[in-house]
């Protein structure tokens, strides 16, 4: 039993990071998809990386020292189908007829061995079948090739870390491995009694995604301005190559002005070309749109930006050029600059909690918001599996009242 304990504790150890760097991609395409992320979805593609990488480390581990490696002399491949059963059949205590030797055949190598090669793979039949849709033969051709892989893994001898394989490659565990992933194709509806249908996930996915959350809002607007930044130091870098800028104020200047071009480019002649769409908007499927879903005006998009990215985000940076300046004129209107400092602190600390309640509030939305009459639109299309085959059903007995109808009227 250790000798499986083995790989299923590095597989415990290692899943976290594994599991973050496959499961991070398919949770994007997810959310782009359906507009929302459904826990129990993340938990089945958790568990099924997880499955995975239990199978193949029981496959591989644990491993021989090199030195130990380099003195085998047995074969590297067993091409004869079914010779395993063959053995166990000419060499087991097993007599069917006697349940007391039923106990002494399980704990022969031959026997388990065999069993273990095909449970190893029930599992993968179970998630084809269940969340991934697939049919019986993409069941049976998925099972082989994963126990292909599980044996040109081998033939490899790791990748060629070891000098020759250090197991063999045998063409019985390809037909056990396959007839294991069939099982649990069969199995699938008693494991996943409990467990809503693939479709019954799809359909809550997309129903969730008609909501523009806070965190679709969160995720466009830090996108939004990642994109900005990116642009705005571009920017500055081509100013820096073009013009000499010797003060530190003048450095706050031109990085302003590259700020300014970068969201006028990108949130308001952008949005006038894509009907509503911004760089971080479009990540997370969201438009602008008026009271009446209409498309905005240009004057709108105006409105709707450039109160926020150019003057609220920005104060930090003014309050920096307010602190260079106030040490560079005289000290009557000194008092001027910091009257000015402190309004815009205390408004940049009001708009910022209010920023944070619009995280908890996916319905509150900004005073500026409110001015223009712009509201964020989900673009997420409700046209899921399940509703075709339900209008496909509801056609069907249509035609079959209509033609009981014609009948009786006959």
């Amino acid at each position: 039993m250790s000798v499986y304990l083995i790989p299923i504790t590095a597989a415990m150890l290692i899943f976290p990071f594994l599991a973050a760097l496959f499961t991070i991609p398919y949770i994007i395409i997810q959310y782009r998809r359906y507009g929302s992320i459904l826990f129990l979805r993340v938990l089945i593609i958790y568990s099924f990386i997880f499955y995975l990488l239990c199978a193949y480390f029981l496959v591989s581990l644990p491993l021989p020292p090199i030195e130990e490696v380099q003195h085998y002399t047995k074969p590297i491949m067993q091409l004869i189908p079914f010779k395993s059963l063959m053995e166990f059949t000419t060499s087991t205590s097993l007599v069917w007829n006697d349940p007391a030797t039923y106990l002494t055949a399980f704990n022969e190598p031959s026997l388990y061995l065999i069993i273990f090669n095909v449970l190893l793979t029930v599992p993968f039949g179970v998630y084809l079948r269940y969340y991934f849709q697939y049919s019986w033969k993409k069941t049976l051709l998925g099972s082989f090739m994963l126990s292909l892989s599980f044996e040109c893994l081998q033939l490899s001898a790791l990748f060629g870390i070891y000098p020759r394989p250090y197991r063999l490659f045998d063409v019985d565990d390809l037909i056990t491995n396959s007839f294991g992933g069939m099982c649990g194709y069969v199995l699938t509806p008693i494991f996943v009694h409990f467990l809503p249908t693939r479709l019954k996930l799809d359909e809550e996915a997309f129903q969730k995604g008609q909501q523009v959350t806070s965190m679709r809002r969160v995720v466009a607007f830090f996108s939004d301005v990642l994109f900005i930044l990116i642009a705005s130091f571009l920017l500055y870098y081509i100013c820096t190559k073009y013009f000499t800028i010797t003060t530190f104020l003048q450095t706050l200047l031109v990085f302003y002005g590259c700020l300014v071009c970068s969201v006028t480019l990108l949130l308001f002649i952008l949005p006038i070309f894509t009907k509503g769409w911004t760089f971080g908007k479009a990540l997370v499927k969201i438009k602008l749109v008026n009271e009446e879903d209409e498309r905005p005006k240009w004057y709108q998009y105006f409105l709707h930006f450039f109160p926020l990215y150019l003057f609220i985000l920005p104060i930090p940076l003014m309050l920096l050029m307010l602190f260079d300046i106030y040490f560079s004129i005289p000290s009557t209107y000194q008092i001027c600059i910091l009257a000015l400092a402190v309004l815009l602190c205390a408004f940049y600390l009001v708009s910022l909690k209010t920023g944070i309640h619009m995280l908890f509030h996916h319905n509150k939305t900004a005073y500026f918001e409110r001015l223009v009459k712009l509201k964020n639109h989900s673009m997420i299309q409700v046209t899921t599996k399940a509703a075709v085959q339900e209008t496909k059903i509801e056609t069907a007995n249509t035609e079959e009242v209509a033609e009981e109808n014609i009948e009786n009227t006959l």
